[in-house]
């Protein structure tokens, strides 16, 4: 292994550790014994090793200096945000009323994550805007701006105001198809439906769905072979491949992931045209070190992601050399893409399984089939970007959609497959474990002498096998918590008693080749634990009882309640036969039905029987719940719309007021009136919606009646699942990755 490569590990490993602890002292004492036990070694007759050790600690030392350095800047201007000294901002998404969006706080000497939930104002993805009012507080990956008002500074950039540009014209050409264009193009994200998220996560494709290093090599790989096809000089076409792609990669903002791809291409390139031999690990530090100009970039899970895959990548290269020559070329040429597939999975399987809870046992042989698909995809994508409307961009454009067609079929079989994907839940321990066994199988790949790496590949698997399960998963917490699952365009709530049982209200949409009960709402309850002993059916439409069928085949709840409205529809006689065959108790609720759920009390508000059966819609007669817990209440009110909303201001009115409100019908202008908001009056308004849904959800009237009383309101589709916590007293959500306390609900304001 080249001593670059070594060195920069240690200096990678003291960054991230400088970055991660909020006291580095004791780490660098322990670093200087270190370096002064092997400055005292020098001596002897391993006087090499112990300058070498020595050599690594000083260079892991200077990290975590450097690291803990920048950490501390990043605190101190924290602390002027929250004083109020520094109030500008730059969004990384367009804002609006009701929204909530990732922006950095820029300062001399510091870079600050936020995520910001906007009250009033509006701007373009890419601006600076300035804050006012609301409250800023510390979350677990960054500060949490709340009820901010903004007000705008300065437009995007000039690479901001092409990125929204490129994403407004990728949008009118490819219409439905734009999201997963935009994603594969410019890195953005947004908009991608729910369930293709899911399955392309099942099958181990997910990270074909944004940029990243293959993505990259693929452009620069067809633009070279363009160059060849026009016949230019090597030298010429080499400076024109990296210089388009490097153009590109900054476009595109630079994501780590693809700046390490460009840099190596660069290098390669380069090491070409001199006709110099370059190290693969040289090549691979100096990529991995480049986009450290930012050090804090060493936490970006983009960043580790592609570093560990490409280490596989090399690590495979020598193991595919080492195949037997008497198998025929076909057979070792398969070998080697499934070796790569197998080695890149296991190299980042721990990372994923930290941040995702998931690991994909299919990758290998799906990779295998959606590579030379996206190979293709890719640079017919390039081309649709960057031409105008010209003749003959159509005939790219069809051959695009039919490859995008393709690899969501590869996605699909593979995600349909027993044991696709397994969710799991490590601790801290099991993922240390893991990443020391994976480590070694790599460097056991490479080595002549794999003995010594491969017991140690062993003794971890084994320490990771004996480590007991998880006890906490599925325990009781003493904490009631709701779960706003992201089904896209439909309702799944999942409400835990603080004896870690759970009650499902809705199990999402349904589609013709799944439904949200298989996709997200059962993986995402697997991983948490917990016996399910209730499914609520607040009304027979689609996109709310579409995955039950799912869960009561797979789930078993004891228990189902319904609101007793008969729909003569498929999805409705299919949920009501498995309920049958899976022996569960059939309910039907009516106004005024109490029972405990360990310690919450879940209240039947709506709908009233003798009511039910004057309707013709479903939504007019949805369940509606009140959740009481210690001070703490929730509404939950499926798609109850304005009839319904009248029905319980004149019968039930002294039931509705609560802290929390899920917004009705998804946030449609015919819910949430103002006479019916005034008397829940919530300090949190969710609202579960799919995004980019063609029906205008939620509804902008609705998102400023809600944010005018003073309700803090938090989305499905620009924030995933949201998850509330409360033992009684206090309120807690968790949404994004950050968490943070409800805030006591502010005054109205014109």
């Amino acid at each position: 292994m080249p001593l670059l490569l070594q060195g920069a590990l240690a200096w990678v490993a003291g960054t991230a550790l400088g970055l991660s602890v909020r006291d580095a002292r004791p780490w660098l004492v322990a670093l200087l014994l270190c370096a002064a036990l092997g400055w005292l070694a020098r001596r002897s007759r391993r006087a090499r090793n112990a300058e070498y050790g020595m050599a690594l600690a000083l260079l892991v030392g200077a990290g975590l200096l450097l690291g803990a350095d920048l950490a501390a800047a990043d605190r101190r201007c924290a602390a002027l945000a929250r004083a109020g000294d520094l109030r500008e901002l730059t969004l990384g998404a367009a804002a609006a009323p009701g929204s909530f969006v990732r922006a950095e706080l820029h300062a001399p000497g510091c870079v600050v994550p936020l995520a910001v939930a906007v009250r009033s104002g509006a701007a373009a993805a890419g601006a600076r805007v300035r804050w006012e009012g609301g409250e800023l507080s510390e979350g677990d990956r960054g500060l949490l701006l709340r009820d901010a008002r903004l007000r705008s500074v300065a437009g995007p950039g000039p690479l901001a105001r092409w990125r929204n540009t490129v994403a407004a014209r990728l949008d009118a050409r490819f219409a439905a198809d734009g999201p997963m264009v935009r994603a594969l193009l410019i890195a953005d994200t947004r908009g991608l439906d729910p369930g293709l998220r899911e399955r392309y996560a099942d099958a181990g494709l997910v990270h074909m769905l944004s940029i990243s290093g293959l993505h990259v090599a693929i452009v620069g790989g067809s633009l070279l072979l363009l160059a060849g096809v026009l016949r230019l000089p090597p030298r010429v076409a080499a400076v024109a491949a990296v210089a388009t792609t490097g153009l590109y990669v900054l476009a595109i903002g630079a994501p780590p992931p693809a700046l390490r791809s460009v840099t190596l291409f660069a290098a390669t390139q380069a090491a070409r045209l001199a006709q110099r031999p370059i190290s693969p690990w040289g090549a691979y530090a100096l990529g991995a070190l480049v986009p450290l100009v930012e050090p804090r970039t060493v936490l970006d899970l983009g960043w580790q992601l592609s570093v560990s895959g490409y280490a596989a990548i090399i690590v495979a290269g020598r193991v595919g050399r080492r195949m037997p020559e008497d198998w025929p070329r076909w057979g070792r040429a398969l070998g080697r893409e499934l070796t790569t597939g197998a080695l890149s999975t296991l190299a980042t399987a721990p990372l994923v399984a930290w941040h995702f809870g998931r690991l994909s046992l299919v990758a290998p042989l799906s990779n295998l089939f959606a590579g030379p698909i996206v190979s293709l995809l890719q640079p017919a994508l390039f081309v649709v970007m960057l031409l105008p409307d010209v003749p003959g961009l159509g005939i790219v454009m069809d051959a695009s959609v039919a490859l995008m067609r393709a690899l969501d079929a590869v996605a699909a079989a593979a995600a349909a497959l027993p044991l696709a994907a397994v969710q799991v839940a490590p601790s801290q321990l099991a993922i240390v474990l893991a990443l020391l066994g994976t480590a070694a199988v790599l460097v056991a790949g490479w080595s002549r002498a794999p003995a010594r790496p491969a017991l140690v590949a062993i003794l971890a698997t084994a320490a990771l096998a004996w480590l007991p399960a998880d006890r906490g998963i599925g325990a009781a917490s003493g904490e009631l918590e709701l779960h706003v699952l992201d089904v896209g365009q439909g309702d799944a709530l999942a409400l835990r008693s603080p004896r870690g049982r759970w009650l499902l209200v809705d199990a999402g949409r349904v589609w013709a080749s799944g439904d949200a009960g298989r996709s997200v709402v059962l993986p995402y309850l697997r991983r948490r634990g917990g016996v399910v002993t209730d499914l609520v059916l607040t009304h027979p439409h689609a996109d709310h009882i579409g995955g039950a069928t799912s869960i009561l085949r797979a789930l078993h709840p004891a228990r189902v309640h319904d609101s007793g409205f008969v729909e003569p529809s498929e999805h409705y006689a299919e949920v009501l036969r498995e309920a049958a065959a899976a022996g569960a108790e059939w309910r039907r609720l009516r106004p005024g039905q109490r029972f405990d759920f360990d310690g919450a009390t879940v209240e039947v508000l709506a709908p009233d029987s003798a009511w039910v059966t004057t309707l013709r819609d479903p939504n007019a007669a949805s369940a509606v719940l009140a959740v009481t817990y210690g001070t703490h209440r929730l509404l939950l009110t499926g798609d109850a719309e304005a009839d319904e909303e009248r029905w319980l201001l004149e019968h039930r009115p002294a039931a509705l007021a609560a802290t929390v409100l899920k917004v009705g019908h998804h946030g449609s202008r015919t819910s949430t009136g103002a006479d019916f908001l005034a008397a829940v009056g919530p300090r949190l308004a969710i609202v579960s919606v799919g995004a980019g849904n063609f029906y205008g959800h939620p509804s902008p009237e609705v998102m400023r009646r809600l944010t005018l009383a003073g309700a803090q309101v938090l989305r499905t589709d620009q924030l995933g699942p949201i998850v509330l916590r409360s033992d009684g007293t206090k309120l807690e959500v968790e949404a994004a990755g950050i968490r943070w306390p409800v805030a006591p609900r502010l005054p109205e304001h014109p």
